[in-house]
């Protein structure tokens, strides 16, 4: 029996929003006195108002947007969403960058356990590609790991917050996913409209509640920064997940997310002059041979 192929688009789609995201780290560490909460806000705010004039200018795109805000999809999906974000970015406040980094990309894990609830069939080459992956991602992270501290109540809580972003994006993928197959999915862009929309509002709000003061300098490089973490690393890479979740299944989308710690680690040796171990050639390898193992699998799925 023939195997279908991958879709192409949807796979460049994932591989995108992989490295993209893997910038934020970079961006975020240029914006040095900014609280979590500010930097998302921030994000979701720039991302926003990029995709405005896209609205403005495309007619279609905006009756499309109308129309979608009258589907309960388009809501259900932007609530995983925003959730994985402040979530995320409430565990890095917490809790180590490197754990949090780790605990991120364990969606896939999450769908694994999906299946095994609703019993469908996990496949050796499934596991097995997970397996790899992760170990791999555990050795790139390896070296950011402490291990000579105890674990205070305050960081076990970031642990678990990173978790619940990592289960937030399985939920996501799993959710468009089905409403792609039911042909309800809403478009993309849409999705991350909202999302984006909604994000700021939500960030903003936090950041006024849980901050005694907010004091933020904004000069030339800040609106740099930011324009670079909210189209870059926000607009454009939670799009092309989008894309890909409507495309690929949903084991392999959460899956090329692995590859994020990897690109993370470049940009920062790029341009944070952050030099990466010998670790991280190894953990490369078995995170590449692991996607190649899911993806094997994916394509017959």
């Amino acid at each position: 029996m023939t195997q279908p192929k991958l879709n192409g688009q949807g796979l460049m789609a994932a591989l995108c929003a992989a490295a993209t995201w893997g910038m934020v780290g970079v961006f975020v560490r240029w914006l040095p006195g900014w609280s979590a909460f500010a930097v998302l806000a921030g994000r979701f705010l720039v991302a926003t108002v990029a995709m405005l004039p896209i609205l403005f200018l495309a007619p279609s795109v905006r009756h499309d947007l109308t129309r979608s805000l009258r589907t309960p999809p388009i809501w259900w999906l932007s609530l995983p969403a925003i959730g994985g974000y402040v979530l995320g970015t409430t565990a890095f406040q917490i809790a180590p960058v490197g754990e949090v980094t780790l605990l991120f990309t364990t969606s896939p894990l999450f769908i694994i356990a999906y299946k095994y609830v609703v019993r469908l069939d996990v496949k050796r080459s499934e596991g097995f590609g997970m397996l790899l992956a992760m170990a791999g991602v555990s050795v790139i992270m390896l070296p950011q790991l402490s291990s000579d501290r105890a674990v205070s109540w305050e960081t076990l809580a970031g642990y678990l917050l990173a978790l619940g972003a990592a289960g937030s994006i399985a939920l996501y993928t799993l959710w468009f996913n089905a409403f792609a197959k039911q042909n309800i999915a809403p478009k993309p862009i849409n999705v991350v409209f909202l999302t984006c929309l909604l994000g700021s509002i939500l960030s903003f709000l936090c950041a006024v509640f849980f901050q005694a003061s907010i004091e933020i300098e904004i000069d030339r490089q800040v609106v740099l920064v930011l324009l670079g973490l909210g189209i870059l690393s926000t607009a454009l890479p939670f799009l092309c997940y989008t894309v890909a979740a409507q495309r690929l299944p949903v084991l392999l989308t959460t899956a090329i997310l692995l590859l994020e710690p990897m690109f993370a680690v470049l940009f920062a040796s790029v341009a944070l002059q952050e030099i990466p171990s010998l670790w991280f050639g190894v953990g490369s390898v078995l995170v590449f041979w692991g996607l190649l193992s899911i993806a094997g699998f994916a394509s017959r799925w």
